[in-house]
């Protein structure tokens, strides 16, 4: 079953790069993501697929694992959005802003990476009651490992222009 699973993780990587590899040139002033055909579709599918093999999920534990991770991936992006826009912010304007404004801004900095741990916490709670420890603790190192593969294709891509 965890075979069936990763074959599904690997076409829909590959549907979703043909995806994104067709969605033409990005708004004026927005990032191409497609540059090095790895598109957010792509990437999340790239992640699935990762993750899933590094765990060695069972159809059951993916079953009930996914919802909880991908509902722990959209709050932890948003809370990253805000860090983003808030860095953003700090970099374009800080010499306009208030000593006020900025001390706000270094305050939200702090209360939004204490809710990101929070959000880690919360979801290492849930985990526990679908995985066992040993895929757990894996899950983090996946996490990290993941991102050390998608930096080694970005690197590749880009060393490689089509």
């Amino acid at each position: 079953m965890n075979k069936i699973l990763l074959i599904i993780s690997f076409i829909f990587a590959f549907l979703a790069n043909g995806v994104s590899a067709q969605a033409g040139h990005p708004p004026k002033g927005k990032a191409d993501t497609t540059k090095n055909s790895l598109g957010a579709e792509r990437v999340q599918a790239l992640k699935v697929a990762f993750i899933t093999k590094q765990l060695n999920l069972t159809s059951d534990e993916a079953e009930k694992f996914w919802p909880i991770y991908n509902d722990y991936q959209d709050k932890r992006d948003a809370v990253r959005k805000q860090l983003q826009r808030d860095y953003r912010k700090v970099r374009e304007q800080a010499d306009q802003l208030s000593a006020d404004e900025l001390q706000k801004l270094a305050d939200e900095e702090v209360a939004l990476k204490v809710q990101d741990a929070a959000l880690v916490s919360e979801m290492n709670s849930k985990l526990k009651n679908i995985l066992p420890p040993k895929k757990l603790a894996q899950l983090y190192v996946a996490e990290e490992d993941f991102k050390k593969e998608l930096i080694r294709i970005l690197t590749e891509d880009n060393t490689n222009p089509k």
